[in-house]
């Protein structure tokens, strides 16, 4: 027999076999390990950035928002800085993925006369795993946010009318504006109040020690007579030109239960008026009011006079010859055609409940028009102040809400025939326990917008 049981390979198969072997090994070793272990480490270092930036971003939002707490710059400053410190802390879990040394540090400066900000930055080792073959045990693993805050002005215009006495939303809605109040800072945001009702009254003028005088006056507000809101937005206005910065987050927060039912004008008189027969007439600025049971007031805000008499002026709506089609604070009555009027003579008709509701609501709606465009003020040398954001509240179901979306320019009315400015937003509050989620939730509008 002839054969063997066995083969034996040539020695060049052998050694091209070893080679194989060992190639493969450095393969292993050289490449598939370290891509393996970049994979593994490098999707580590991946989500330690993600978790501590989000943290990070969070903490410098926070702190921005913290500016608010305390009495004056320095105070504030220290404030921000603590909160956004623990709110990293709070946010990025410690050990997360066997990260340690967590360095966490914010500052919160003044960039320019209107802006300020929060920086955080954040820092952990982090431990390789299969990357150790290089000699490298750990990474470090960093981030830098940055949170700005505009000073705020807010101006709140707030509704005084009898209605909300009537219906016991007085005391609530002076708790509510109180606690906003509480959410802007001293030193640098300016805030002020005004209040409305037949007359309107600059409780507080913008300033930026309010807190006290502003809360103090609040608390000792009375709810009564009619409602004057086309003059109380246009003092609001003027008194936000007045302060002259448009560098600054100027908004205007308007409160109100109910419908517009009074203007301020410039009356023309009757050449024979009933009151003062037959002595000639000069005019009269006042307040033309809806009164109880259809009957109407004439608050006079400067008396007029009539010449030759003594003390002669006009209280009663049967001296007047009509509404001038502008207010004394040059609103229209009848420009934004949101309600129908009758006119009469040169002006519009005053014997009529109807028509001093209709035209008082034009007169309102035209002047919430000209704030957002920043139209001049013609009784402060056509000074004007552009940017100005409207924020509307409503209370009860007497509130006209296509009438306080309109004023805020909010979004959600489609088409605004008068949208102009910035867009604001429009806060409903179905009765008096809601009063506070509402006022809160425009302050968060403010403070966003300021961020």
């Amino acid at each position: 027999m002839s054969g063997s049981c066995c083969e034996r390979k040539p020695p060049e198969e052998r050694g091209r076999k070893g080679y194989a072997l060992i190639f493969g090994a450095l393969m292993l070793f050289l490449i598939l390990v370290p891509a393996a272990g970049l994979a593994v480490d490098v999707g580590m270092m991946y989500l330690t950035q993600s978790q501590l930036s989000a943290a990070s971003d969070g903490a410098a939002l926070a702190g921005a928002r913290a500016l608010s707490r305390g009495t004056d710059d320095a105070t504030q400053r220290a404030n921000a800085e603590a909160t956004a410190n623990s709110y990293l802390h709070a946010n990025f879990p410690s050990g997360y993925l066997w990260s340690t040394n967590l360095q966490v540090n914010s500052v919160a400066a003044t960039d320019s006369q209107y802006l300020r900000s929060v920086t955080t930055t954040a820092s952990v080792d982090l431990p390789l795993v299969f990357l150790r073959i290089f000699r490298s045990t750990s990474t470090a693993v960093s981030t830098h946010s940055k949170a700005t805050r505009r000073d705020a002005n807010i101006m709140i215009v707030m509704d005084r009318s009898g209605s909300l006495q009537t219906s016991g939303a007085c005391a609530p809605l002076k708790a509510a504006a109180v606690n906003f109040v509480d959410k802007f800072a001293e030193g640098r945001d300016n805030l002020g109040l005004i209040t409305f009702a037949t007359s309107v009254r600059v409780e507080s003028p913008l300033s930026t020690t309010f807190k006290t005088s502003v809360e103090s006056t609040l608390n000792a507000v009375t709810c009564r007579d009619n409602t004057n809101t086309s003059h109380a937005i246009w003092q609001g206005y003027k008194e936000m030109v007045a302060l002259n910065q448009p560098g600054a987050l100027n908004a205007m927060v308007v409160f109100t239960d109910g419908l517009p039912t009074a203007i301020s004008e410039d009356f023309p008189i009757k050449v024979n008026p009933n009151t003062c027969l037959p002595k000639p007439a000069l005019g009269l600025t006042g307040v033309l009011t809806d009164g109880p049971n259809g009957l109407y007031d004439l608050t006079s805000l400067t008396p007029t006079v009539i010449a030759g008499t003594s003390h002669c002026a006009f209280p009663a709506v049967t001296d007047l010859q009509y509404a001038p089609l502008t207010d004394h604070w040059g609103n229209s009555l009848t420009a934004t055609s949101y309600k129908s009027v009758t006119y009469s003579g040169a002006g519009l008709k005053v014997s009529s409940s109807s028509n001093v509701d209709n035209f008082s609501t034009n007169a309102t709606d035209h002047a919430a028009l000209r704030v957002r465009r920043g139209d001049p003020d013609p009784l402060q040398a056509n000074r004007s102040l552009p940017g100005v954001v409207i924020f509307t509240i409503g209370l009860g179901a007497g509130v006209d809400t296509v009438l306080l979306k309109r004023m805020a320019n909010d979004p959600s009315l489609t088409p605004n025939p008068v949208a102009a400015g910035a867009a604001g937003k429009y806060e409903f509050a179905g009765d008096a326990s809601q009063l506070n989620d509402a006022f809160t939730r425009v302050a968060s509008e403010v403070l966003r917008l300021a961020q």
